[in-house]
């Protein structure tokens, strides 16, 4: 497992996030920080907990919408080609 660490492709890694203006690190951070922030909220109102149902709902849509910011670039392209 270290061996894997080690060898790692950092600076492509580093590259990837951080293309795009603003970056594209700071967009899905932006993102995550919203979602945490209406978690906070929520807690600090006593509001009830959510049905599982609706809390599962919301984790697949956080994790569409940082897949979206991660590859908007490919979805856009293929939305100019084909749409």
């Amino acid at each position: 497992m270290k061996s894997l660490f080690m060898q790692a492709q950092w600076g492509e890694f580093y590259a990837f996030f951080a293309q795009g203006n603003p970056p594209l690190v700071v967009q899905i951070l932006v993102l995550n920080t919203i979602f945490f922030m209406l978690w906070i909220v929520r807690r600090m109102r006593n509001a009830p907990a959510l049905r599982p149902a609706t809390a599962n709902t919301v984790q697949v849509l956080l994790i569409g919408a940082n897949i979206l910011i991660i590859f908007q670039r490919d979805i856009k392209f293929l939305l100019d080609t084909y749409g």
